[in-house]
């Protein structure tokens, strides 16, 4: 499968950093999913459920808000607060 790097950040320093196969969350016009590919854009992000799929499985994570950036090969949650889900 396609991969494409994933930042997660916070006041705290970077969360996650690595590859993943699939972005899922809510942005401010409602839900989305990140793939590999996919066009780049820059939107809010309310507070939600975040899921990703990595090459090791799904882990899942909630965030307060904030703002999501895709690029051509990278994507970036910057938030106030991320959380993993256990």
């Amino acid at each position: 499968m396609n991969k494409f790097n994933l930042t997660i950040t916070s006041p705290d320093g970077n969360v996650f950093s690595g590859e993943a196969i699939y972005l899922r969350l809510r942005g401010t016009e409602g839900e989305l999913a990140v793939m590999a590919g996919h066009a780049p854009f820059v939107t809010g992000i309310v507070p939600c459920e975040v899921k990703i799929e990595l090459e090791s499985g799904v882990k899942l994570g909630s965030v307060d808000g904030g703002l999501l950036s895709v690029a051509k090969d990278s994507v970036t949650l910057a938030s106030g607060s991320f959380k993993w889900k256990k």
